[in-house]
């Protein structure tokens, strides 16, 4: 597979590069406080600063382009000075006589060709780049989900326990009543006081573990946006409406959509050709080698006529027998490695092509959920006003199971919202597009 089948990683590879410079440039700005109330385009952004994740990530591109600088420098010149100092004896001199003989010199060497095994070497570290930039993105729009599921977390978990205390606070007030009357005129048995108290004490059991799991859920969005500690008082309802006016896709065009586009696809796809860049590197190892040698001395004595004081050579290198068996074995290695990376690359095929089959059945489930959530919130909504209506006329009236009915039912119109925005994130991170959030203004 030729280099020039990999410039979609180009723009990654750009990307890849910037981060660096953008982590220094964010730097200070990480030192300030998270904004209040924090906005979800607010923590997506944070999150593009520097995270333990993420600079693992990071580090691996890095250490891949170290490789191929390594590579590419086999090339290069090698320049080094050479110093003897040195005492001779003749061998034409009969006695031991130690004369300086010390001398100096300026050597440059330079490998012209090896035949095309760099080439190949070079290949393979290239593509060695753009697969770990390829999972460099992977690991990236996952973290920017991981950011959205912690920050819709937040939100839940804070409509959650206003559900949770607007219910406690009917079953308390049904308690004490009961208990009152009980007490003032045996209105109530005991039995029916401490079933009523059996039931306020779950909700308020219930209402404290959901108060709880507001800071367990406010410390987790702190740790994915690289702020541990840092625990968000407020945050604001996002608008969603970007992912709310999407058709959801047929599946075949979809999947076919998504194979030619995803990351975990390209990361190993560039894999497979780096394996076939290896089996070819393996293939030329007893390759000649041709280089060039450029020598410059002075030397202390320099009567004697082989002594050059500047020197070219060119040097051809054609092993014959040596290392016959390594080569077979090396060959071996690399073509059994490139069937193992062909093996995965179509795995991965497979569970992307489940992965898109879910995410569009959990779609459409979404959609009809979205329906029924919307209807239930409109039926309390007139549950309440009625309700509301008659407690105003002095009517025996449930307004407090009217108000908590409501909450509930905003309560579930919201995680629907949020499960259909994570549902089209991923879809967009499975075709390799940007966050929509962050490019709708």
């Amino acid at each position: 597979m030729k280099l020039a089948d990999w410039k979609l990683f180009r723009p990654i590879g750009i990307a890849a590069l910037l981060w660096p410079l953008l982590v220094s440039s964010q730097s200070d700005s990480a030192k300030l406080p998270l904004p209040e109330p924090l906005t979800l385009t607010d923590a997506l952004r944070l999150g593009a600063t520097a995270h333990p994740e993420l600079m693992m990530a990071e580090s691996e591109v890095n250490a891949a382009k170290i490789n191929l600088g390594k590579v590419d420098s086999s090339y290069g010149f090698d320049a080094f000075v050479e110093l003897q100092p040195r005492l001779s004896s003749r061998a034409a001199l009969d006695h031991v006589d130690f004369e300086d003989d010390s001398r100096y010199g300026l050597v440059v060497k330079k490998r012209l060709t090896d035949f095309g095994r760099t080439e190949s070497r070079k290949e393979a570290a290239r593509l060695d780049v753009a697969a770990t930039e390829a999972r460099f993105v992977i690991r990236r729009d996952r973290h920017m989900l991981d950011i959205m599921h912690s920050f819709f977390a937040v939100i839940l978990s804070d409509h959650a326990y206003r559900a949770l205390n607007e219910r406690l606070a009917i079953d308390y007030f049904r308690y004490s009543r009961m208990a009152e009357r009980r007490d003032r005129f045996e209105q109530y048995s005991d039995l029916e006081v401490a079933e009523q108290e059996a039931a306020y004490r779950k909700v308020y059991v219930a209402r404290q573990r959901a108060d709880l799991e507001r800071r367990q859920r406010r410390h987790a969005l702190a740790l994915r946006l690289g702020r541990p500690g840092e625990l968000s008082s407020e945050l604001l309802m996002p608008d969603l409406s970007v992912y709310q006016a999407r058709e959801i896709p047929e599946y075949n065009d979809a999947v076919e959509q998504i194979i030619s586009n995803s990351p975990i696809l390209n990361a190993h796809r560039a894999s497979v050709a780096s394996a076939q860049a290896k089996v070819a590197v393996s293939e030329k190892l007893n390759s000649p080698v041709l280089s060039a040698d450029f020598e410059a001395r002075e030397y202390h004595d320099s009567s004697f006529s082989n002594r050059d004081r500047y020197r070219f050579n060119l040097k051809f290198i054609m092993p014959l027998f040596n290392g016959t068996q390594t080569r077979d074995s090396e060959v071996a290695l690399a073509e059994n490695t490139l069937v193992q990376k062909q093996a995965e690359l179509l795995a991965a095929e497979y569970v992307v092509r489940e992965d898109v089959m879910t995410l569009i059945s959990n779609l459409l489930v979404n959609q009809a959920a979205a329906v029924a959530a919307e209807a239930d919130e409109a039926y309390r909504g007139y549950y309440q006003d009625r309700s509301r209506a008659m407690y105003e006329m002095e009517m025996r009236s449930d307004l407090g199971d009217a108000q908590a009915g409501a909450a509930e039912a905003l309560l579930e119109v919201t995680r629907v919202d949020f499960e259909q925005a994570l549902l089209w994130a991923e879809m967009d991170a499975l075709l390799a597009r940007p966050i929509a959030l962050l490019e709708k203004k």
